[in-house]
């Protein structure tokens, strides 16, 4: 069966400044090797938040990745998972990396089930006719690539995964502390999607009342030590063994942790005038 390009039905492949992307991250441009793509999964994380933020001052995501590039790379900002992982995949993609998008659903604890298709996006790389999970759009995912290989026990720099299959053969990315006692995180398969099949669910996780990112607002970032993570509720410091949290009371404490801990201002957020 023939590849699906994910610029099909565009009219010519989406351009990005791989310099200056490469700058945002920290880093520079290296053959496109299984070790660099170790690099640049966790630069990106150290450097670019998980955040939800233009949800809720009126800012409309749309999966225009010249407007994502101009957002998360030139004013310094973070995304979800679909701006996330489609602009890193346009990185890899110009770097040399055979690569691809697919969809995943996340696990709900709440519901004791998978979630909707499509509601994450994630990267498929092929490296030496092996496939590697990479996922920069998480929040609290892996720190590394995960080789897409059932029943390895792999270790990024913290936690323990594991991908086993449900009976469908589909694949189930799960995580551990321990390395006894996993617990599902998301559904896949590595069949390749078009970002096109993506609209739909990322305009619900904007809008809907279903949607966890209606609820709160939500900025995390990987640290070397640990985690930083704020809510419009709290800010929750990980630090090696210790953790740190502190109630929000308002909007302006808010705005003050925003700057101070992600270095975005309040101006960042507020929607251009046409």
């Amino acid at each position: 069966m023939k590849k699906l390009n994910f610029f099909q039905n565009k009219p010519k492949a989406l351009k990005i400044d791989v310099h200056s992307y490469l700058n945002r991250i920290g880093l520079k441009r290296e053959e496109p090797a299984l070790k660099y793509l170790k690099k640049l999964q966790k630069a990106h994380l150290l450097t670019i938040p998980f955040e939800n933020l233009d949800i809720h001052y009126g800012s409309k995501i749309v999966l225009d990745y010249q407007k994502i590039f101009e957002k998360i790379v030139l004013q310094k900002r973070g995304g979800f998972c679909h701006e996330l992982n489609g602009l890193f995949y346009h990185l890899l993609y110009h770097l040399g990396f055979d690569c691809y998008i697919i969809s995943a659903k996340f696990w709900k604890e709440d519901k004791n089930q998978f979630g909707k298709p499509f509601e994450h996006m994630v990267i498929i790389v092929d490296i030496n006719d092996e496939k590697w999970l990479v996922d920069v759009g998480f929040g609290d995912g892996p720190i590394s690539p995960i080789k897409v290989k059932k029943g390895d026990i792999q270790m990024d720099y913290t936690r323990y995964w594991k991908i086993d299959t449900d009976p469908d053969e589909n694949f189930i990315l799960k995580v551990s502390d321990n390395a006894t006692q996993f617990f599902s995180r998301i559904l896949f398969t590595t069949e390749e999607k078009q970002l096109i099949q993506f609209m739909e669910i990322c305009e619900f996780q904007q809008t809907s009342i279903e949607s966890p990112f209606t609820k709160k607002k939500i900025i995390t970032i990987l640290t070397p030590t640990g985690r930083v993570t704020l809510t419009d509720r709290k800010l929750k410091i990980s630090n090696l063994a210790e953790i740190d949290e502190i109630e929000i009371m308002h909007e302006d404490e808010f705005l003050s942790k925003l700057q101070h801990h992600f270095g975005i201002t309040y101006r960042q957020l507020i929607p251009k005038r046409v």
